[in-house]
C-alpha cells in the first residue's frame, strides 16, 4: 500500500527567558506541531529544536542548520512551525531560509499565522512578519539598555553573581542584593590584607591554599583580587556603562549612585584601598617591595604614618663624603616640619633591629606556647560552631531532596511544562552538590579539632620558619616575609627601640610553611617536606591548624 501522506517536520525554539512562558516552552510547541500534522493528515518524521538560543541570527543554532541541511537530502515535504519569530527575528534570515526551502519544493507552514506563501499576498505577509519581528528585537535591546539605566539610577544592580551577596527576589518581584556573611568575610579579608601592604598575588596565594573559592566554584585569580578591590559595590555604591558584557551600553559617563544594597566594606576603607592603588599604579612594580624591607611596616611614633627611606650625605674634614639612609615620617618628609616630625632612624641600624628580634621571637619558647595555649582554648568553641554548621547543612540536603521530590511529581502531572520542572531540578541537584560537599569539609574538620596539635609540631613548624628566614637571598624575599608575618612595627623615640605586632593565621602559615601541592595529588592537599614527620599530624582538609588569627605585641 502506497503512502501518500506529505512528510512533515517541525521546528522548536525557546531563549531562555522564553523558556517557563505558557505557549512558548519546547513541549508546548511539539505538542502544537503534532496536532497540526494530524489534522492536516501530515506524516510526522522528526522536530528539530534549538533549546536557549536567541533569535536574533542562525549562526550557532544546530537545530536550524540541520533542518536545512536534510533539506537539501530531500528527508521531508513540509516544515511545521509554531510561530514565524521562531525561525529567527531577523528579516534576511527568515527570507533566506524561505527562499531555500522553495528552491527545493518544501513549503513552510505557520501554526498560529496559517501563511500560504504560494501566493503574492502570503509572501508579503511573511515579509512584513518577519520585519515586525525585527523591530520587535531592536526595541527590545533599547528597552533593555534603557531598563537597566533606570535600575542603575534607582540603586538596583544589573549585573549577575557577585561574590559577597546573594541576588534575593523580594515580594515586589524585584530582586536585592543582600550579604552573605560567609562570603562577605572572604571580601573583608582581601580588602584588610591589601591595605597590611600585601599585594594581589599573595592574598590569591593566601585564599586558594585555605580552600577559599569564588562565587563560581574557581579558584582566585590575580585579576579577580583586584576586581574586587575595584569595585565600588562593596562600599555601597551601584556602578553601570563601565562596562557590560552583550549589551550595547548607553552613550555618556558611567552612572555611579548610591545602591539600596547593604555595604561590605565601609567606604572610608574602600577609598583607602582606591588611594593605595593609585599610588602603587604609578609606581614601577620593583618599587612596591623595593630594597628598603621596612617600608610599609614601620610607624611614626607620632602621627603612626608610614615611614618612608629618606637619603642623606655630608663632607668629613678629609674632604670625602658619606651617604646615610634613615627611615623617618612620611608626613615630615613630603609635607615638611609642620605636618610631623622627622623621628630618623638609621636603615641599617633598624633593619638589624628587626631582624634579630624577628628571629629571637619565632625561636622563642613563649611565643610557642602562647600559639599553642590560643589554639587549645579555642578547640571547644570551634567544635560547637562546626557541629552547628553540620546540622545546618544536613537540614539543607533534606530540603531540597524534599524539593527535588515535588518537582519530580510535577512532570507527570504536568507533562507539557517537564522542561522547566527539569530545569529547577537541575538546579537544586546543583544546590545539593553544594550542600554535600560543605558538609563533607566540615566533618573532616570536625574530626581535625578533635586533636589537638602540641608544642612538638608548632616548635618544628617554627624551626622551617626560621630555615626559611635564613635562606633569604635578597632584601625583596626578606620584606615578602615581613609582609606576611609582621603586622605592625612601633618605634619608642626616646629609647630607639622597636616593637613588633606579630600575626599568625593559615594562610600566612600555608604560604611560607607548607609546600606547594603535589601535581598528582588529586585533592590538591598540601604536604609538608617527604623528609619532615610533620605531615601525618596535618589536617586532611588542606586547611591549617590555626582557626583563628593570632596576634601577639612583642
Amino acid at each position: 500500500m502506497i503512502n501518500n501522506k506529505l512528510r512533515a517536520v517541525g521546528y522548536t525554539r525557546v531563549s531562555t527567558k522564553e523558556q517557563a512562558v505558557d505557549g512558548y516552552s519546547l513541549n508546548a510547541q511539539k505538542e502544537k506541531i503534532k496536532q497540526y500534522c494530524e489534522m492536516h493528515n501530515f506524516e510526522l518524521v522528526d522536530v528539530y529544536t534549538d533549546e536557549g538560543i536567541s533569535g536574533k541570527d542562525i549562526e550557532g543554532r544546530a537545530g536550524i542548520q540541520d533542518l536545512m541541511n536534510d533539506a537539501k537530502e530531500n528527508l521531508f515535504d513540509v516544515v511545521i512551525i509554531w510561530k514565524l519569530s521562531r525561525i529567527s527575528r531577523k528579516l534576511i534570515d527568515t527570507l533566506s531560509i524561505i527562499e531555500h526551502l522553495n528552491e527545493l519544493n518544501i513549503s513552510l507552514q505557520s501554526i498560529s499565522e496559517k501563511l500560504d506563501l504560494t501566493t503574492s499576498n502570503g509572501t508579503f505577509m511573511v515579509q512584513l512578519m518577519a520585519s515586525v519581528n525585527e523591530l520587535e528585537r531592536n526595541t527590545l535591546k533599547d528597552f533593555v539598555v534603557l531598563g537597566h539605566k533606570a535600575k542603575a539610577n534607582d540603586g538596583e544592580w544589573n549585573g549577575g553573581k557577585v561574590i559577597g551577596y546573594d541576588n534575593i527576589k523580594g515580594k515586589n518581584g524585584k530582586s536585592k542584593l543582600v550579604i552573605n556573611e560567609k562570603e562577605a568575610k572572604i571580601v573583608r579579608y582581601i580588602y584588610e590584607t591589601y591595605l597590611n601592604g600585601h599585594g594581589y598575588r599573595h592574598i590569591a596565594n593566601s585564599l586558594n591554599h585555605t580552600g577559599y573559592k569564588t562565587k563560581r566554584g574557581n579558584k582566585f585569580s590575580t585579576i579577580a583580587v583586584k576586581d574586587i578591590l575595584l569595585n565600588p559595590l562593596y562600599k555601597g555604591q551601584i556602578r553601570y556603562g563601565k562596562k557590560t558584557n552583550g549589551i550595547k551600553h548607553p552613550k555618556g559617563s558611567p552612572i555611579e549612585v548610591k545602591g539600596i544594597h547593604e555595604p561590605i566594606i565601609d567606604p572610608k576603607t574602600w577609598d583607602k584601598v582606591h588611594e593605595r592603588w593609585i599610588m602603587r599604579s604609578k609606581q614601577p612594580s620593583h618599587n612596591r617591595l623595593g630594597s628598603n624591607v621596612l617600608t610599609g611596616l614601620i610607624r611614626c611614633p607620632d602621627c603612626h604614618g608610614h615611614m618612608v627611606v629618606s637619603n642623606s650625605s655630608y663632607r668629613l674634614k678629609d674632604g670625602s663624603r658619606v651617604k646615610k639612609s634613615y627611615y623617618v615620617c612620611g608626613a615630615f618628609k613630603n609635607k615638611g616640619a609642620t605636618a610631623c616630625k622627622a623621628n630618623g632612624i638609621e636603615v641599617s641600624k633598624a633593619e638589624e633591629k628587626v631582624s634579630n628580634r624577628f628571629e629571637e621571637l619565632i625561636d622563642s619558647d613563649k611565643l610557642l606556647e602562647h600559639l599553642v595555649s590560643q589554639m587549645q582554648s579555642r578547640t571547644v568553641e570551634d567544635k560547637a560552631q562546626l557541629e552547628n554548621h553540620k546540622s545546618f547543612l544536613t537540614d539543607k540536603i533534606v530540603k531540597c531532596d524534599d524539593r527535588i521530590d515535588n518537582y519530580k511529581s510535577k512532570i507527570s502531572e504536568e507533562p507539557s511544562l517537564s522542561d522547566v520542572w527539569e530545569l529547577a531540578i537541575s538546579r537544586i541537584e546543583t544546590e545539593r552538590e553544594e550542600y554535600t560537599q560543605e558538609l563533607l569539609v566540615t566533618q573532616r574538620r570536625i574530626k581535625t579539632e578533635s586533636s589537638s596539635l602540641d608544642i612538638e609540631l608548632v616548635s618544628k613548624l617554627m624551626n622551617r620558619l626560621i630555615k626559611k628566614m635564613k635562606s633569604t637571598q635578597t632584601n625583596r624575599e626578606l620584606k615578602e616575609l615581613y609582609l606576611a608575618f609582621i603586622q605592625e612595627i612601633k618605634m619608642d623615640k626616646n629609647k630607639m627601640e622597636l616593637d613588633i605586632k606579630l600575626l599568625f593565621n593559615e594562610a600566612n602559615i600555608a604560604e611560607y610553611l607548607i609546600d606547594k601541592p603535589d601535581p598528582d595529588n588529586s585533592l590538591g592537599l598540601p604536604r609538608l617536606d617527604s623528609k619532615d614527620n610533620t605531615s601525618k599530624n596535618l589536617p586532611k582538609d588542606g586547611r591549617f591548624f590555626l582557626r583563628h588569627p593570632i596576634e601577639i605585641w612583642v
